[in-house]
């Protein structure tokens, strides 16, 4: 973190092309951009010497070259992670476990692969630009791919994560790749097909630890049953999302937000 190496999904450069920007402009910017961004979503994952690196590495991303070219594959990229090629950006956000926090290590993975889906519902639009993103689309889908690889680093789970996520994992990898093609429409479906793969696992996933999580949110609730209730399933056996129900979940957790 002292070195600058960090980068969630949902943080990008807004500074970037920017010549030069004066202290307490900059240190203004910084905090701006973590305000729209929610920092409540990044206390427990976050330290306040963390998040004050954190406003750092905002400020100076501009200067910094991506790093390597993303994997072709989920667990090329565990792997990369691993070896610190890449930042393990493993967090679990907040308000999607029952109590304060997950009580188990399963339960955080969850939480983990929920926090991803709650970021790909707030910006499933991103490509055409219509929801306010500091993220060019080609930035904000190979950060999203880096940080749900990080959810697959932790935990006797390892193996089965990277079977279930590496679909939506190379997705993603599509997506950057295939990012100057200007076909939003089709970002936007394969956003929704990457939701449910990633909801569908982290219900998978509290189901089987359901006796040690005790349950989850409202919120998490509303994540898990989108794909199921939007898309005409009763039993939530579904795997498919579509743009539009991401956009009724997007109106439902802003309303949720507000009323807090």
């Amino acid at each position: 973190l002292v070195q600058g190496q960090i980068g969630f999904s949902h943080f990008g450069s807004s500074v970037q092309n920017s010549p030069q920007v004066e202290p307490f402009r900059a240190f203004a910017i910084a905090s701006a951009m973590l305000r729209q961004h929610s920092v409540k979503r990044l206390l427990p994952c976050l330290s306040s010497l963390e998040l004050f690196w954190l406003m750092v590495q905002l400020l100076v991303s501009h200067c910094q070259p991506l790093a390597q070219n993303l994997t072709a594959t989920l667990p090329e990229m565990v792997k990369a992670i691993d070896r610190n090629n890449f930042n393990n950006n493993f967090c679990w956000g907040e308000g999607l476990s029952k109590g304060v926090n997950w009580k188990t290590m399963w339960g955080k993975v969850a939480g983990c692969l929920l926090d991803k889906s709650e970021i790909i519902a707030m910006q499933w639009d991103v490509a055409d630009n219509r929801s306010e993103s500091i993220d060019s689309p080609p930035r904000f889908y190979r950060n999203l791919a880096i940080d749900l690889a990080a959810c697959c680093t932790m935990s006797d789970k390892r193996d089965w994560c990277v079977k279930e996520i590496s679909p939506a994992y190379e997705l993603l990898v599509a997506l950057e790749q295939e990012a100057e093609t200007d076909d939003f429409e089709a970002d936007e479906a394969d956003l929704a097909s990457i939701f449910a793969t990633v909801t569908k696992a982290a219900a998978q996933l509290l189901e089987e630890y359901s006796e040690q999580e005790d349950g989850y949110s409202s919120r998490a609730a509303l994540l898990l049953g989108t794909c199921a209730i939007g898309s005409g399933g009763a039993d939530g056996s579904l795997t498919t999302c579509f743009p539009d129900d991401l956009e009724r979940l997007r109106l439902l957790l802003e309303a949720q937000r507000s009323e807090q």
